[in-house]
């Protein structure tokens, strides 16, 4: 208990010190999403930020939505795990079958996604991909591919933060 409270404190800063949340949408993290949706023929793709109980959608491709409570989206279960996190039937999955998004519109039928770390270790949001449709696991290749988005994403949002702070400085 006390270790989850530690890490969810951390994660919240983490956050924070992004200074990312409420702000308008970047070409950075537009690519990103476009780039998985497009990699897996997905109609919706999210990059996702947990801070506290609140899941904040930096980008997003297929869905236009700001925030969502944790407890309602998928994101918050891909924290924590070097292991891409895959539901291929969300309905029969009992941490995915409550879910709004899965009981009512737009009926999600699958979820893959892979958590954003920053440099300190700490994950702070997830890059994934939802259908609405049933489909098969994701290949190896296709998890290695959302992986290293996630990355490549987990590298912009670091990027972004030293170039707010060059700014600052200036």
């Amino acid at each position: 208990m006390f270790k989850t409270l530690l890490r969810e404190r951390r994660r919240t800063g983490a956050v924070r010190d992004l200074d990312i949340l409420r702000t308008p949408a970047e070409p950075a993290f537009d690519r990103l999403v476009d780039a998985a949706a497009t990699a897996f023929d997905a109609p919706i793709a999210l990059l996702s930020l947990i801070h506290g109980q609140q899941q904040w959608f930096k980008a997003t491709h297929g869905l236009t939505i700001d925030c969502i409570d944790r407890e309602d989206g998928f994101c918050g279960f891909a924290l924590d795990s070097d292991e891409v996190l895959e539901s291929c039937a969300p309905m029969d999955d009992p941490r995915f079958a409550n879910l709004p998004v899965v009981t009512s519109d737009p009926h999600i039928r699958y979820y893959i996604g892979a958590a954003l770390r920053r440099l300190n270790g700490v994950d702070v949001g997830a890059l994934c991909v939802l259908d609405i449709a049933a489909r098969p696991p994701a290949s190896p290749d296709q998890k290695a591919y959302l992986a290293g988005l996630a990355r490549q994403a987990s590298v912009a949002l670091e990027t972004r933060l030293d170039s707010l702070g060059e700014g600052a400085a200036a």
